[in-house]
Formats: structure tokens, sequence, C-alpha cells
């Protein structure tokens, strides 16, 4: 046996040591990844992967691991060195971007722009980056009608600071905005008096010339001046231009950097929003790229992913360029691309694309209305948008913070929606400045108020308004109120609770009640749901009382065990002695309600897999690049790790924004539109004339082998 250890830790030392001397990377593979799009990540060739992977040219596993040589080994040029305190002559490759440099070379994005100056208005592919970590990071100081964004900001705070609206600061920032705000981005803060653009035109702002614009909107310098004679002499911030773009030719071989195509090509727009000309296969069609669109709102508006679009249109990994032509599928629910269908060389693998579930939300936006947002809350705009009145506020009251969290939660909803145009405007409700009635005077036709997390007993006031008002219900248990409807936008307990039981009954096993009180909690809900259910009793440090539960399993059947405490130890105390009784009988643990599980620091996962636990969550539990996404920019801006109430601010707010920008009545995207976003999906049911309740619920269970899944 000792021999055999040695042996072991010989060679897995040894497997390691050679692993290190061929700059060798392990990557976790996610789902939705394909070899194309790891290798343009690591920045190494397809085949490279290939060579140190036998098998992966056929199909790789989401949860499986590939070995990735490292790209300064045979990716970068001779002269390139990447070392604990240098980065030397490293030249930039199509795909990267500035956040991704940051990570891979361990600085600050604010310090990649300091020592590389070419690079602060736009990062491109050929660009050489050099930086010497030695130098210390200067603090940047923002130029007038300039802001720096620093931790903890949103476009919405900024617009509330500086006096302007959300609209005009996102106008004036069209193609530096990503979904979420970056830390270090400068912005540009546009003159109060400035009128906000229309469709075809732009509005200068400060550093723009003429030769960037004439490329940014796909002419020459000579045609931006004909369409615009007042800036033959001179351009000047806040100038208007004409930049609409009907027709717009586009040849391989005029030089315009951003054609990637070897074939002249003329296409006549007719409809922004629809298909100016069929490609061969007929799935696909040319589009005119519109101004102030992003790569963000066009993968929304193709139901695609940004890699995936960008697999389709290399060019758009250089610019997004108002004028130029991309292809986009016909049917955004139905997005797929083979290699038949892109014209890529023949080492490119390209992934099937996922239906995207809110199509039906994203590719119906009206951007041309402008709606109303309210929040109901216990911070005034003021005490919200200032850090140190924000902190007062919760230094008088602990409870503040869940709603804090949701606020900023939902702000970044907020600077996501802005991405895709949506026109909002936001008013917060202090809840101590209203009195009987609730009076809101709107300049728009369609509304929404959100109220999250009323305390009990609290009560809604009465609602007044000129126009309709949506009342959307985030645990706050609103009474009926005269006139409106109000939407429940979290699954109820007690449907979490009935889903639950429902599940087990129909599964012809033995369920087992386990409570630490005289009678369970949901005893009655139980009995109605399965009436031949038993119910045993555990003592206070959830301990069972002599052989009762030994008694009471049946080794012929599957024992289901609902859980019904909400005391750790007796949930530490009677899993064990359940685990003690698995090798004689089939057990699996039941919660019907996800508050009665532990917190993660209190127990570990692995008592749950070895038990089968099943339980309902509103949250989806599984990993994805969105949620990641999310996850990191919360944690970034705010520095921590977003809460359950930062999720559903971000989660909830982003579905009301994006149904009161469709075509129809709030109540219309409703009734007929099911929605998923990163954590929640939203199955709105009808429960009486004046409630509409979410069941999107999502039922898992723990498996040993598959980790979460999720049950029919």
């Amino acid at each position: 046996m000792g021999k055999f250890f040695t042996l072991f830790i010989i060679l897995f030392l040894g497997s390691n040591l050679t692993i290190a001397q061929q700059n060798i990377i392990e990557h976790s593979i996610q789902k939705g990844e394909s070899v194309y799009s790891i290798s343009r990540t690591y920045g190494v060739s397809m085949n490279a992967i290939f060579q140190l992977n036998p098998g992966s040219e056929d199909i790789i596993y989401a949860g499986r691991t590939l070995r990735i040589p490292q790209s300064n080994a045979s990716n970068t040029s001779n002269n390139t060195v990447i070392s604990e305190s240098q980065i030397s002559n490293y030249e930039v490759k199509r795909g990267e971007t500035k956040s991704g440099l940051s990570r891979r070379f361990g600085v600050s994005i604010a310090m990649l722009e300091q020592q590389n100056p070419h690079i602060v208005r736009m990062l491109q592919a050929g660009h050489i980056i050099n930086v010497d970590k030695t130098i210390k990071e200067e603090a940047r100081q923002a130029k007038e009608g300039e802001h720096i964004v620093v931790k903890g900001e949103t476009l919405w705070g900024i617009a509330r600071r500086n006096g302007i609206s959300l609209q005009l600061l996102t106008a004036a920032n069209a193609n530096r905005l990503s979904e979420f705000l970056q830390i270090g981005q400068t912005l540009i803060i546009p003159d109060k008096n400035s009128e906000l653009p229309i469709a075809g035109e732009y509005l200068v702002v400060r550093g723009d010339t003429k030769f960037e614009l004439a490329r940014r909107f796909n002419m020459s310098i000579a045609e931006l001046e004909a369409k615009n004679p007042h800036i033959v002499d001179m351009l000047m911030a806040g100038h208007k231009l004409n930049v609409d773009n009907t027709i717009v030719s586009v040849n391989a071989n005029d030089n315009n950097e951003n054609t990637d195509t070897n074939e002249d090509t003329t296409v006549t727009q007719i409809d922004s929003t629809n298909t100016a000309e069929d490609t061969t296969d007929g799935r696909y069609v040319d589009y005119v790229i519109q101004p102030k669109e992003t790569l963000f709102s066009l993968s929304r508006k193709a139901g695609m992913t940004i890699d995936q679009l960008t697999t389709l249109n290399p060019k758009l990994l250089t610019a997004v360029n108002a004028g130029a032509v991309i292809k986009m599928p016909i049917d955004p629910t139905q997005a797929n691309i083979d290699s038949n269908s892109v014209s890529t060389n023949s080492s490119n693998q390209v992934d099937e694309i996922e239906t995207n579930r809110n199509a039906a939300l994203y590719s119906n936006l009206d951007t041309s209305n402008t709606n109303g947002l309210y929040f109901y809350t216990p911070f005034s705009g003021n005490e919200l948008s200032s850090p140190e009145l924000r902190q007062k506020m919760l230094n008088n009251n602990d409870n503040y913070e869940k709603y804090l969290d949701f606020f900023q939660g939902s702000q970044m909803a907020i600077d996501s929606a802005l991405t895709l145009n949506l026109n909002f405007d936001i008013t917060l409700i202090k809840e101590s400045d209203v009195e009987s009635k609730l009076k809101i005077e709107s300049s728009y036709k369609k509304n929404a108020i959100l109220i999250p997390f009323l305390e009990d007993g609290a009560r809604f006031p009465e609602l007044e308004s000129n126009e309709t008002v949506s009342v959307i219900d985030i645990g706050s248990n609103i009474s009926p109120i005269e006139n409106s409807i109000i939407y429940k936008s979290i699954p109820s307990e007690n449907f979490q609770k009935t889903k639950t039981l429902n599940y087990i009954a129909g599964q012809g096993s033995q369920v087992i009640v386990v409570s630490d009180l005289d009678e369970a909690r949901n005893k009655e809900l139980i009995i109605n749901t399965i009436p031949d259910a038993k119910f045993l009793k555990v003592d206070n440090a959830g301990f069972f009382k002599n052989n009762v539960l030994q008694l009471t399993l049946k080794k012929d059947k599957l024992n289901y065990i609902v859980l019904d405490s909400e005391k750790t130890i007796v949930f530490l105390n009677s899993t064990t002695a359940l685990m003690s009784k698995l090798s004689e009988y089939n057990i699996q643990l039941v919660l019907i309600d996800d508050s009665l599980i532990p917190e993660q620091s209190e127990v570990s996962d692995l008592r749950y897999k070895v038990l089968k636990l099943i339980f309902p969550t509103n949250m989806d539990q599984e990993n994805s690049d969105v949620k990641s996404d999310f996850k990191n920019n919360y944690e970034i801006l705010f520095n921590k790790k977003p809460s359950k109430h930062a999720i559903l601010g971000f989660d909830i707010t982003l579905d009301v924004l994006l149904r009161l920008s469709q075509n129809s009545s709030f109540e219309n995207t409703i009734s007929t539109i099911t929605s998923k976003h990163p954590h929640l999906k939203f199955e709105y049911k009808k429960t009486n004339d004046t409630n509409y309740s979410n069941t999107g619920l999502y039922l898992l269970q723990y498996d040993s082998i598959k980790g979460l899944i999720e049950l029919d």
C-alpha cells in the first residue's frame, strides 16, 4: 500500500511538472463553448488544442477539461515579452478587449490606457501594447465634459448627479456602452441643453473628428460634409449631423477597413427592423446597422450570443459602425449557423445557436415611445444616488440593506435596458412622503410601479393616476387596489409547497414528514395533497426517539422524507440519521420551501447530493456566461457578491422595462409572453380579476454525478 501511494505521488507530481514545463493551461469547458471560441479566448490555434486533446476535433463536453498551450509560446511575435513585471511588444489580436487584456496581464484598464494612450478611444487589432508594472498607476483626472466611472456608479446615478436625462447620457455615449458599465471607463457628459438626436441623426461630442465619423457611418468625408454643410469649416461638439444612409455601397476594394468580403455588394435598406435581401440559404438577410446600435443590442435582436454573432460577422470584432452591413437571421427564434451558411476557413467550428427564450420580447421592442418607471422605496432619489446618504440610511435601519441591494440590481438592469435604446423616465417615491393617497401624474401612456418588500402590516396607499399604471408586487403581499391590476412577480411560498408536494405525490412512494414541533407547520396542506403521509417528530436537537425511524421506513419502496424545520441543528442531526440508513433503505430528502435550506456556510452540499435533495426555488441555480457576467460586474461595482435581493432587482426590473416597451399593453404581454432572465423566469397566470401571479418556478434535485438537475 505504501509503495502504491509513493508511486501515485511521484506520478502526480511528475505530471504537474510536465504541464508546467509545457506552459499548459487547464480550461474547464462551459456550456455553449466550442473549440473555436476557446481558441479565440486564449489566442491559440485550434490545431494546437486538437494536438493536446485527442478527440476534441469531434466533440467536447461541458464540465470536462481542455489543455490549452499558452499563447505567448506560439502566437506572439518573437519580440514579445510577458513577465511578472513587464509586457513588451504585445500585438493585439482580433477579438481581444481591454477588460480581457487587463485580466490576462494582471493590470487595471486604467494602467493599460495610461501606458498606451493610443488605445484610450478604441482598441484595435494590430495595436502594440507595452506595460511596465513597476510604474505606479496615476489617478486619472477627467477632462471638462467627461466623467470617469468609479466603483458603485451606474448610468442612472451619473445622469442624476450631472442634471441630465438618462437618454441624453446614453445618446452621447452610444458607441462606448456595453451591457454593464466598467470601472475606469470614460463617459462624455453632454451639455444640459443638448437635444436628443432622432433616428438618422448624430450629436457630435468632444473629441469627434470628421475622419472618424465618416468611417463610423460608412461614408467619405466629402459625403459627410455634403449632408452637413455647417461642418465644412469646423466640426464642433453639439453639432447635429445627418447620418442617414438608406443606400449603402460595400466594396472590398475601396480599402474600407471594416469590410471583410472579397465581393462587391450593394444593399438597399428597406426597413431597419426587417429584411433587406435574402441570402442563399434563406435563413439570413443583410442588415444595415443603425446609429446608436451596440454589439449587445444587435445580439439581442438576432437572438444570438455576442460570440455567435461575431462568428457570423467577424467585422464586428473590430467595431460596430452605423451603416455597415452584417448578416442577421430572418427568425431570431430559430437562429442556427453551420459550416455551410457562414464563410469560415475549414478549421473553424461553429456551435448551433440555442433558441433565445426571450425572442418574443427582444424582437418587438418599441424604442420610439417613452414609458414611466416608478419605485416605491424607503430611499429618496438623492439618498439612493449619494454613497454618504445611503450609508447614513443603513446605519439607522439594518433592514434597509435588502432594499439597497434590490435597487443596485435594478440600476444594473436600467443600464442594460439603455443599451437596447429603450426610452423611459425613472421616479423614486419615498414611502414616508406619501400619506393616504399616492397620486401619479404621468406624461406617458404606459407606466409601472415596482413595490419591493413592504414590511408585514404595512399598507400600500390608494393609487390615483391620470394614466394606466401597472403595479408590480415584489414580495409585498399588496391588497387589491381599485382600478388596478397587481402583478405578483415572485412565486408564493404556498405555490412552492404545492408544486413540490404534487410532484412527490405522483411518484407512488411513501412520504414521511419529519418536524421538530408537536404539529408539523404544513400538516394540513400535506394531508390535503398526500392523505396517507406519515408524521414523525424529532427533539429540539434533531434526534429521533428510539428506533421510530427504522420502524417507519419501508424497504420495498422509495421513502420521501419531507423535513419541515427551520433549525440548522435539526437539519444536521436528522439528515445524519437518514444517511446512516441508506445502506438498507431507499431514501430521498425533500424540502417544500427553499427558505428551509440552511446557509451554505453551515451545511455542505455533499449532504444534499448523498440524500438527493429535492427542493423548489424561483431562482435558476445553473451556471451560465450571462449569470457570471452579472455576478462579476456586480462584485466590481459594489464590492460584494449579489444577494438574492440584488438578483430580484436586476431580473424583475429588466423584465418590466422590456414588457413596457412592447407594441401591446402591459397586461397583454403578461398574458401571452413567458420570459427567462439570468436567474428568474416569468410565467404569469391570472388568479382573479385583479391579480396575476408568477408561476415560474424551478423544481430541482441534487445528483451526485450531474450536480443540480431540473425535474419536470
